[in-house]
């Protein structure tokens, strides 16, 4: 006789508990014989919550399973193979449909209606159970942050944790470097970007030891009240959805619970730089006005980046694009080297592209020398994929759907357990039909790459003007462009330099 044996543990308390890993494969093992097997293949998933189903080890029992690889399946109690009871039904039946046995170390397990229905009891049982400790926990945790005390230690800058009185300490060395970052704003009027180069030139050491400072490090800190003494405890939801995914939400304010700490700087100086920040802010909106007719759509050929508009020159003010890797704070203090690739003026550029394409509506023949008929566009192929998608994961829930109304008609089901069920399940299809309808819409708008009467077509309707405004130039372009690929090539430099490109345009 097979037989493959399931065992589980996702910490370590649970190990101390009795159920460590040792403990559950003694015992399978001497049941399966016990049973008459013969040859025994064991599943271990080691650190995994039972919280969901998708588990690298159990994933592997139930493809053998299906392909009944298996005389006998035994674990050592029901909640190790599962504590949700829709998940715990789910891997029975498969077991049942294989033709394999399923057996319990610890209960006694049946396939009989009377079996199958207190096997139930005990999955509802366990999730009840996982429930609760959910809800203790929380309780915990409330009633710990009521008392003015820190949950867990984030280990935030500039502070160290004290583990007796559960709050923070201030770190004096740490703490002088924030205090620099907040006068760097509030007094030297500097940016993210520039307080960032003014950190890494002086050598500053950044938070958890990296080696640059980084433009979202020092934002963090500008913007985090724990820096003015106050921290919010139960400010965010956190809902697991999946073995390794968290969704963070954020609750309404009225739940945040505020927690005192020793403050670094003082409440005037924090609100300060929160108004200096913003003032930073919309300065950046308003220095970003100018358009320009390529503005997004041009990639570096070197490298592959997006470039953007970069200036120079006080008088002349002349703009280029440039790779972003040599302009983005990121790039710049996150110790990776920028793209070698020169500047390109946008002038030279704009006027190129522009002007290429009304050669083809002055004389269209030639567009058959320049374009060929490109594959289907990728937009195309991804929303087709993800309706695909869709549509399986449709076909399971409906028949999940159908399981659980054969359970219940079976009365292996509380009416309250089917209806939540059934309910959860009905709004992930209200979901998933209104996702497809989101991509059908889209989909209808995305046109598959276009042939050469169509493009030649395209633009007559948009090149057809003596005269156009900056906005004109722009809708023309941008309704026959998807992306514009260039390198400078020239090796002049200096006024009066004369840039030679290479271009390569990507047609809509």
């Amino acid at each position: 006789m097979n037989a493959a044996i399931y065992v589980r543990v996702s910490t370590d308390q649970q190990a101390e508990k009795g159920y460590s890993l040792d403990t559950q494969l003694a015992a399978c093992r001497k049941c399966a014989c016990e049973l008459g097997a013969t040859t025994i293949e064991e599943y271990v998933d080691d650190g995994y919550s039972a919280e969901f189903i998708e588990r690298p080890n159990l994933t592997r029992l139930r493809k053998a399973v299906k392909a009944k690889e298996f005389d006998l399946v035994v674990f050592y109690d029901p909640d190790r193979m599962a504590r949700n009871l829709l998940h715990q039904l789910i891997i029975a039946e498969e077991i049942d449909k294989s033709g394999a046995e399923l057996k319990f170390v610890i209960v006694n397990y049946d396939q009989s209606p009377d079996g199958r229905f207190m096997f139930g009891i005990r999955g509802l049982l366990a999730q009840l159970e996982k429930e609760k400790i959910k809800e203790r926990t929380m309780r915990g945790k409330r009633g710990k942050a009521a008392k003015g005390m820190v949950i867990s230690d984030t280990k935030p800058f500039g502070y160290s944790y004290d583990a007796d009185k559960s709050s923070y300490a201030i770190n004096e060395d740490e703490a002088n470097i924030v205090r620099m970052i907040f006068n760097f704003i509030v007094t030297n009027k500097m940016g993210t970007a520039r307080i960032c180069k003014e950190l890494n030139a002086r050598g500053i050491p950044s938070p958890r030891a990296k080696k640059y400072w980084i433009v979202s490090s020092v934002y963090r800190i500008l913007t985090n009240t724990l820096y003015k003494g106050i921290i919010y405890s139960m400010k965010y939801r956190y809902e697991k959805i999946g073995l390794h995914k968290k969704k963070r939400t954020l609750r309404p304010e009225s739940e945040w619970i505020p927690i005192s700490v020793p403050a670094i700087i003082d409440e005037v100086t924090w609100q300060a730089a929160q108004k200096q920040l913003q003032e930073n802010k919309d300065f950046a909106k308003r220095n970003g006005k100018r358009d320009y007719l390529l503005n997004g759509l041009v990639t570096c050929a070197h490298c592959g980046r997006a470039m953007v508009i970069s200036h120079s020159g006080c008088k002349e003010h002349i703009s280029y694009y440039a790779c972003l890797s040599q302009k983005s704070a990121s790039y710049a203090y996150s110790g990776q080297k920028p793209c070698t690739a020169r500047q390109v003026p946008t002038k030279v550029l704009d006027e190129y592209v522009f002007n290429y394409l009304l050669e083809f509506y002055h004389n269209p023949d030639t567009l058959t020398e320049h374009i060929q008929a490109a594959p289907e566009g990728k937009d195309l192929q991804k929303h087709k994929a993800a309706l695909e998608q869709m549509g399986n994961a449709e076909k399971e829930l409906i028949k999940q759907r159908d399981t659980v109304l054969r359970w219940f008609r079976q009365k292996m089901l509380t009416e309250n357990d089917a209806e939540n069920q059934l309910k959860d399940i009905s709004c992930q299809l209200a979901d998933i039909a209104q996702m497809k309808k989101t991509y059908e819409a889209e989909l209808a708008t995305i046109a598959p790459a276009r042939s050469t009467a169509e493009i030649a077509a395209t633009i007559k309707t948009n090149f057809h003007k003596g005269n156009f405004t900056s906005d004109e130039k722009k809708a023309a372009v941008r309704a026959i462009m998807d992306r514009v690929i260039v390198e400078r090539v020239d090796n002049t430099r200096g006024r009066g330099s004369c840039p030679q490109i290479n271009v390569q345009l990507k047609l809509k």
